[in-house]
């Protein structure tokens, strides 16, 4: 039986992504438990830390984006000295803004944690834990920015046993220093710092095995060029995340005003979408280094096998999620809520959050693709208009109808308008 390279180079590059990003909602929820088993004040704590922490963290997700299509185009090229300075221009960034991050966060937690206005116990707690946890962002950030270039050099595996690592460190040393030693939430963020110091030792152990075995070569290093792409990709991204993030945040705002049970309802709808979306963005994470690769040997990504099997991929994909969502979902919320809101789902909200994942696949594969093709530029102006655009349709929307529904409708529109322009940028290259 003939077996297909393309489609097999796509599924061993994104399984163990996907295992990957299965893996990182875990240590939140370790977090979590652990936290519930000390008290209830601990739980908000950490909650509140939580979400500090990964607004944060989020800032600096162009270390792992922007680098991997630039990894792989370099080491396709043969242009191994550009690429060696690459990866140490990468990780002396990573420390510096992670050191950085961990003092403004020092300096200012206090400030964050009363957005939330917590209780005097509340903050001081949330306080223990956010501060001990940021410890380990330069951490963080340095085994964001290796397992990123690891899967440039087409080695996704590492980032899986990263997150691993993460993970189980995770779940002992917070139990360890959390319940048994006593420390509380300052044990868990701890741990959580810990668990990132071993799993940015081990993936920087396996960068420099690699660069070890590379083939000596003769290319000249254009430090500044290197330098100027390096952070043009990066505020391409940041700016794109900024208005992606406030979009969201905005959705959720705006649910936070209607009733408790639709509140809760959005908080389960959402946790449900985020799983779903985990599979289309495994495949878009892995077409980074599979299409930058093509296209560094000066062949054309438009109508090429690859596209068409990514194609193949997602419409399998998108459509798969589509069936099951609208099958399956009333059962997945009562299976996720402590209490039954499925009263609340009505035939069209099923139907726009079904549609929100067919849609989305492809918007979050477009994503990939843009950043592997270089154009970063484009993946960030769509991004925007995607987002404004949302914004607007929910304005006005919800002055016709309040309800969970609308905010479906205006996160289809968004994904839409990404989906389709994202369509249009790639096809000119």
């Amino acid at each position: 039986m003939r077996v297909d390279i393309t489609k097999k180079d796509i599924w061993i590059n994104s399984y163990p992504i996907f295992l990957w990003l299965i893996l990182e909602p875990i240590v939140g929820l370790v977090d979590s438990k652990i936290a519930s088993l000390i008290g209830i004040n601990s739980l908000s704590a950490v909650g509140v830390g939580e979400t500090i922490y990964f607004v944060f963290v989020w800032i600096f997700i162009f270390l792992a984006y922007g680098t991997t299509p630039l990894v792989s185009a370099f080491k396709t090229k043969n242009q191994i000295n550009q690429l060696n300075f690459l990866i140490k221009f990468g990780r002396q960034i990573s420390i510096f803004l992670g050191s950085i991050a961990f003092f403004v966060l020092y300096s200012t937690n206090s400030y964050f944690i009363n957005i939330f206005r917590p209780t005097a116990v509340v903050g001081e707690l949330s306080s223990s834990y956010l501060i001990l946890r940021c410890v380990g962002l330069p951490f963080y950030l340095i085994n964001m920015h290796s397992t990123a270039v690891l899967r440039g050099l087409k080695l996704p595996k590492a980032t899986f046993n990263s997150s691993l690592i993460v993970t189980f460190l995770n779940i002992i040393l917070s139990y360890v220093f959390g319940i048994v030693f006593e420390f509380g939430v300052m044990g868990i963020g701890f741990a959580s710092s810990a668990s990132f110091l071993v799993a940015s030792i081990y993936s920087t152990i396996i960068l420099k095995k690699t660069q070890n075995n590379f083939t000596i070569s003769s290319d000249i290093v254009e430090k500044q060029k290197i330098r100027l792409k390096f952070f043009s990709v990066g505020i391409n991204i940041l700016v794109r995340s900024l208005f992606l993030t406030l979009f969201m945040a905005f959705l959720r705002n705006k649910a936070s005003l209607m009733s408790m049970e639709e509140i809760a309802l959005q908080h389960v709808l959402l946790q449900l979408w985020s799983i779903g979306y985990i599979f289309a963005d495994s495949i878009a994470i892995a077409s980074q280094t599979l299409v930058s690769e093509y296209i560094s040997t000066d062949k054309s990504f438009s109508g090429s096998k690859l596209q068409k099997d990514l194609y193949k991929i997602i419409f399998f994909l998108s459509t798969s999620l589509f069936i099951f969502s609208f099958l399956t979902l009333e059962k997945l919320v009562s299976l996720v809520s402590s209490q039954s809101l499925n009263n609340l789902i009505s035939f069209e909200l099923i139907l726009l959050f079904s549609i929100s994942l067919l849609v989305g696949s492809f918007a979050f594969l477009w994503d990939g693709v843009l950043l592997a093709l270089d154009k970063s530029k484009e993946f960030s102006i769509l991004t925007i208009i995607a987002s404004l655009t949302g914004f607007l349709v929910c304005t006005i929307l919800l002055l016709k109808q309040n309800s969970l529904e609308t905010l479906w409708i205006a996160l289809n529109v968004s994904l839409a308008i990404r989906t389709y322009l994202g369509y249009k940028y790639q096809k000119i290259s």
